[in-house]
């Protein structure tokens, strides 16, 4: 039987788009065999396969003034702009508490997609019991620069985006042939090179593996875009993006703005229902 996959890309806070998809598809009793995750995609993929609606876009958004939440403060402070222990451990066991026992019990398989820093290549690490692989989800999300590497297992790991930002030919590789992919970005959209690179360099200069991964993201970002295109042609996979450009950063803290992004990912969704209920079906 041919299996339905969901795959999700990042993007940091513009994952909040994400957050509206998948409340109507959860709305909609819209549920995948898997889902794979990317970044800002693994967080949201949590609440998805617990299928809590509402959870994904409160917890980006609750905490947006919180110092222990996002910040250079918690930069300084802990080595990541995104506090770690706060938001995989104080959130989801204390402010807002995580359904692990729905988790536990559904049958949605989830894969965070992380990049091996020795190596520079992405490793797809399943999600079976999320209280302990929850660290697979904040090794996925852990951004250059602005994260300490994540270790497990003695190995160090950043941002699954560095080296598979849209995971669709590994997901269909493991067996998921027809696939909902969510992107953060509008059809437009193609990536640049990053400005940043001058610093990577420098700041990664032992592990040039990934240093090579990060100057040739974009080149791989985009040719995915392309194939992505010809696969949505063929009918193997249902693409649901933003209608307009996307006016927000990957550390956006502009409630309004975050909020809008969120509509207009449920609205989006909303507005495809039809053909996508035909492209599940077919």
């Amino acid at each position: 039987m041919e299996k339905l996959g969901l795959v999700l890309e990042g993007g940091g806070m513009r994952g909040v788009y994400t957050t509206g998809v998948l409340d109507f598809l959860m709305e909609q009793n819209i549920y995948t065999d898997g889902v794979i995750g990317v970044s800002a995609g693994a967080c949201h993929a949590c609440s998805y396969a617990s299928k809590q609606i509402g959870r994904a876009y409160r917890v980006n958004t609750a905490y947006l003034k919180d110092k222990r939440y996002m910040g250079i403060s918690s930069l300084i402070k802990t080595g990541d702009y995104f506090g770690a222990k706060f938001v995989y451990d104080e959130i989801p066991n204390t402010l807002d508490l995580y359904d692990f026992d729905a988790f536990n019990t559904s049958n949605i398989k989830l894969y965070a997609v992380v990049t091996n820093l020795e190596t520079g290549k992405p490793e797809y690490k399943q999600c079976i019991n999320m209280k302990q692989d929850v660290i697979y989800v904040r090794a996925s999300a852990s951004l250059p620069l602005l994260s300490k590497p994540v270790e497990i297992d003695g190995k160090k790991y950043l941002d699954g985006g560095v080296s598979d930002s849209i995971p669709i030919h590994k997901f269909r590789e493991m067996g998921y042939t027809k696939n909902i992919v969510v992107l953060t970005q509008c059809k437009e959209y193609r990536k640049g090179k990053n400005n940043l690179l001058p610093l990577i360099r420098k700041r990664y200069k032992k592990y040039p593996a990934f240093v090579h991964a990060m100057e040739t993201r974009h080149m791989n970002y985009n040719r995915t875009l392309d194939e992505l295109s010809l696969m949505e042609k063929e009918g193997s996979v249902f693409i649901i993006r933003p209608s307009t450009p996307v006016d927000i950063s990957r550390l956006e803290k502009n409630e309004t703005k975050l909020k809008a992004l969120y509509k207009q990912g449920y609205e989006d969704a909303k507005k495809q229902l039809n053909a996508l209920m035909e492209f599940i079906a077919k």
